[in-house]
């Protein structure tokens, strides 16, 4: 099946989170990405599509009412999924412990990504939690993205596993994505340096990829206290060493000529909820 993206209004822009291995961090990064775009008054539509380990909705501290499993497999409409973090950012969650979601065939996971539009044009930017590892859950939502954050630490396993996403992506028959590597939980920004040249300079001379590096997050406490806390880093402790580098991240996108030329919207999930019911 393939996705139509044609949409002339279609200012949004989209950027998936991965990472070759779990438990690197990169859902944290992802809810506090989202928090600091909003606050930089970027209109945010985050999606769990870490399907069947879905956790977003526990680190932003919401309840949804409906999930993506009601949205694939119950009969509701997107726009009936759509959990409100703040006013501007707005969930759609995943499911956890769903074994249906972790097997979604392709043709699911494509109708899903094709029926996005109808939110695209009533947002900024659309974010990607993508599960770790090299599924074809995770590849497709890859595929669809406009960039890729891969996220890594210094550990060698990490790092290999990062360099196994790419050369997977390097494999498909569709264009890639713009790549960049973030490096979390580094402990100095000379690791984390090091570890992106190594992952950069092996992409480039063996899989003729350009990896761009985006950056680091430094080891800090705060982040677990804040998952402790069901509340995102950025909330929490804005001053911390790590929300400081979230903020860093975001800033290298908001400053964009796409993001800046992105047009003003008002009414975000107002708007959504009246295109809902207009349908009824």
């Amino acid at each position: 099946m393939t996705i139509n993206l044609e949409n002339t209004e279609d200012s949004c822009f989209t950027i998936a989170v991965t990472s070759g291995k779990g438990g690197v961090g990169k859902s944290n990064i992802v809810s506090n990405l989202a928090i600091q775009f909003g606050l930089a008054g970027k209109k945010v539509m985050v999606l769990d599509a870490d399907l069947g380990m879905a956790n977003l909705d526990v680190l932003f501290g919401v309840r949804p009412k409906y999930t993506l499993y009601h949205c694939l497999e119950g009969g509701k409409d997107l726009l009936e999924v759509i959990t409100s973090v703040n006013q501007n950012v707005k969930l759609i969650a995943g499911g956890s412990g769903i074994a249906q979601l972790a097997e979604l065939p392709e043709e699911a996971r494509n109708s899903f990504l094709e029926s996005l539009q109808k939110i695209r044009q009533y947002t900024d930017i659309l974010l990607i939690d993508t599960g770790a590892g090299i599924s074809s859950n995770v590849t497709g939502f890859l595929s669809y993205a406009d960039e890729v954050l891969l996220v890594s630490t210094p550990e060698p396993t990490s790092m290999a596993d990062c360099y196994g996403i790419i050369k997977t992506l390097t494999r498909t028959k569709q264009e890639l994505p713009n790549l960049g590597v973030l490096v979390n939980r580094s402990n100095t920004p000379m690791e984390a340096y090091e570890v992106s040249t190594k992952l950069t300079t092996l992409s480039e001379k063996f899989l003729n990829v350009k990896v761009n590096y985006k950056g680091y997050i430094l080891e800090d406490e705060s982040i677990q206290k804040a998952v402790r806390s069901q509340r995102p880093l950025l909330s929490l402790f804005p001053e911390s060493k790590s929300a400081i580098c979230i903020r860093k991240l975001a800033d290298s996108w908001v400053n964009t000529e796409h993001l800046v030329k992105a047009k003003s919207k008002k009414g975000f999930f107002q708007s959504i909820l009246s295109l809902f019911s207009r349908k009824k």
